[in-house]
């Protein structure tokens, strides 16, 4: 099982180390936007915030046929608005005008374009700059691998709980070696289930014959069109237009009646023909009912235009086990259902899965520095190694800074931060290629260190409100602790290139008038028997 472990985990190594980062930072995904976005730090929360979204619509989109009005959430401080008009038809009806709203005011705070958290989390299981199919089955080959390295690895470590218990610091080898196992069993739960659920997702892309040929998700070609869930959308006529009925005062006791009724928050509401005597409101909690029934499981209140309850929107449910199951590792994948607390342990699930791949491959190569140094191929790693690991960190960093100094107006920024990323990344490949050394490691990690630990201070001057809210801390914490893990591989390394010190009693030159003579083992000539 070596051997597979071995070469599997390398060949992988690389797009894994990218997989799981750009991963695990997609956690916070509503966080990092809401942190891209600074037009939005304004908004605060307020108690009639539903109205507030009620009265935009009310201006901006009478004649609408739906509204839908998301309210603010913990990963969300603004009201988002969004309206269709009726007449669109196939996949137009999941697209929709949208609007994010200042909770208080109702302003349009229009946030500027950014590529935001979604980038990161489209990059972790399509790439970039290629095919969507093309990406997606790339990632599952690797995320293939990934299995077997864990199971390979699981099975090759006899002793595994063992080794859990002993790290042998500045030992070199055996440090990167106790290192790799520490955050490969600390998390390994995780790591089987994160991996797993990775590829039941891409079994689309990866399985084509299964009968969904490679899609993702939307409606089939030429079939009607569906909801949220699996439901089948309603498809509304033209019809004259009447005068406008204003239903805002009852919102408030509705949404009175769906918390008491679920003992949460309401989330969403979505009013259908607003306006007219046969509007209806559907109401949805911020729980989700059934994991297994997927991105459909929250279920529904439904009013009238009289603020009466006349009926319940069941979540949907999946319709066979099969798909239970399937939906199960999608929530559990994309982290649906976690709040805060469990949100923050897979972020460090996901930190320490990042550790486990990145050591893997500073293992592969420590483990043959001393047989193959000045090969060519083992150079071409070695110096790859430090772009593809250190790089990446430098990059996500630069990434971030982009979002903040490129102005807010340029035509196209959205593509200029994926550049930054891109062209930072390639320069610390080609930097790593040339120097490969201790030095190497060193300057791209204080790199990203400085990057990724000045991000709150940048985030304070250039934001329009200095105090960060609740959103904005997390972002800036979790910047915080990868510029700790940063700045700690830095003074490691600046301190494992000193030589060690001899002690006085090592350095003293031997004194011949005081050296014993050895005896030789064994019997002398003299000795021989005769």
């Amino acid at each position: 099982m070596t051997w597979l472990h071995t070469w599997s985990s390398i060949t992988a190594g690389w797009i894994l180390f990218a997989i799981f980062f750009t991963g695990t930072l997609a956690f916070f995904r509503a966080e990092i936007t809401h942190w891209m976005q600074p037009e939005l730090h304004v908004s605060t929360p307020s108690e009639n915030s539903a109205e507030v979204g009620y009265q935009y619509l009310l201006n901006k989109a009478p004649d609408a046929k739906e509204w839908s009005i998301s309210l603010p959430t913990e990963r969300s401080e603004t009201v988002s608005v969004s309206w269709r008009y009726g007449n669109e038809r196939g996949r137009e009806q999941l697209f929709a005008q949208r609007s994010q709203l200042d909770a208080s005011t109702g302003e349009d705070l229009a946030p500027r374009d950014t590529a935001g958290g979604n980038f990161l989390y489209r990059f972790h299981f399509e790439l970039y700059a290629m095919p969507r199919w093309l990406g997606e089955t790339l990632v599952g080959i690797v995320s293939m691998m990934m299995l077997i390295g864990i199971v390979s690895g699981v099975i090759m470590h006899r002793k595994i709980f063992a080794d859990f218990f002993m790290f042998r610091p500045k030992k070199k080898l055996l440090s990167w070696i106790d290192g790799h196992v520490l955050a490969s069993v600390l998390a390994l739960p995780f790591h089987l289930m994160i991996t797993f659920s990775g590829l039941l997702l891409l079994g689309g892309t990866l399985l084509p014959w299964n009968g969904n040929g490679g899609g993702h998700g939307g409606p089939p070609e030429g079939g009607a069109p569906q909801e949220r869930g699996g439901r089948p959308a309603e498809v509304v006529n033209a019809e004259p237009i009447a005068p406008h009925i204003n239903h805002s005062a009852l919102l408030a006791p509705i949404m009175a009646k769906a918390s008491a009724h679920w003992g949460v928050p309401v989330d969403r509401i979505t009013i259908k023909n607003p306006g007219k005597e046969n509007t209806t409101f559907t109401v949805s909690g911020a729980n989700r009912v059934e994991l297994s029934a997927g991105r459909g499981g929250n279920s529904g209140l439904v009013f009238n235009a009289s603020g009466e309850r006349i009926s319940e929107d069941p979540a949907s449910t999946a319709p066979n086990t099969t798909q239970a199951v399937y939906n199960y590792m999608d929530m559990l994948h994309q982290a649906r259902f976690a709040d805060s607390v469990t949100r923050w342990l897979l972020f460090f699930a996901g930190i320490l899965g990042t550790l486990m791949v990145g050591t893997g491959s500073i293992l592969w190569v420590e483990k043959r520095a001393k047989k193959q140094l000045g090969l060519k191929g083992f150079e071409l790693v070695r110096g790859t190694n430090i772009g593809a690991i250190a790089g990446l960190m430098v990059a996500t960093g630069a990434y971030f800074w982009s979002n903040r100094l490129i102005p807010a107006d340029m035509a196209m920024r959205s593509d200029w931060e994926v550049r930054v990323f891109f062209i930072a990344w390639l320069a610390c490949v080609i930097a790593g290629l040339l120097r490969r050394d201790r030095m190497g490691w060193l300057w791209q990690t204080a790199a990203a260190a400085a990057l990724f630990s000045l991000l709150p201070v940048l985030d304070v001057v250039t934001s329009p409100v200095g105090v960060p809210d609740a959103l904005r801390m997390v972002f800036d914490v979790a910047c915080v602790l990868i510029g700790i893990l940063c700045w700690y591989a830095v003074v490691k390394l600046k301190n494992g290139g000193k030589p060690k010190r001899r002690s006085a009693a090592a350095n003293r030159k031997p004194d011949a008038d005081n050296m014993k003579p050895v005896r030789p083992r064994g019997r002398t000539k003299t000795e021989q028997p005769a």
